[in-house]
């Protein structure tokens, strides 16, 4: 399990005060507001305060007080250290920690999961694979098994074929 994960990336000052505005990668931003420490672009930050609205977190960090120096922090990646996310709920995993996974397709190994595209019924899951990539949903009936532990997602086969889309 990674020690950081990515929330999000700054987009823009709000207020004259130093306040960043936040694009979330999370689908409850609310769950976000009691961090306490967040990584832009490398440098570490207190956040004294945070709002949220939508898919955006609003956050005032210790020593960004203006808008220039909010400004400053345009475009760069948020993190947070794993130990500020509450767990993800049993069978649910945070993004993070499946990219990478190997996918295993009735015991054979077709590559690696290298993106989630996410949707409003179901995710699609983008595997890398010796040439081009293959996306499949991500429904019940075709992931057989998610061990985030060890990196290896195992599909139904025939599930499988009849919904993934090969991309050269």
């Amino acid at each position: 399990m990674k020690p950081e994960l990515t929330i999000g990336r700054v987009l823009r000052p709000r207020g004259i005060k130093g306040v960043v505005k936040i694009e979330t990668y999370s689908e409850n931003t609310a769950r976000l507001l009691h961090l306490k420490n967040l990584t832009v672009g490398g440098a570490h930050y207190r956040v004294e305060n945070a709002s949220a609205e939508g898919a955006y977190l609003y956050a005032k960090l210790a020593g960004v007080d203006t808008p220039e120096d909010a400004e400053k922090l345009r475009g760069k990646e948020v993190r947070i250290a794993r130990s500020e996310l509450p767990p993800p709920p049993d069978g649910r995993f945070y993004i993070a920690d499946i990219l990478g996974a190997d996918v295993v397709v009735d015991g054979e190994r077709i590559g690696e999961l290298a993106d989630v595209l996410q949707y409003g019924s179901a995710d699609v899951y983008v595997v890398r694979l010796a040439e081009g990539s293959v996306s499949f949903p991500a429904l019940k009936e075709v992931v057989r098994e998610i061990d985030a532990e060890n990196g290896v997602i195992r599909l139904d086969g025939r599930m499988f074929e009849r919904t993934a889309v090969y991309n050269a």
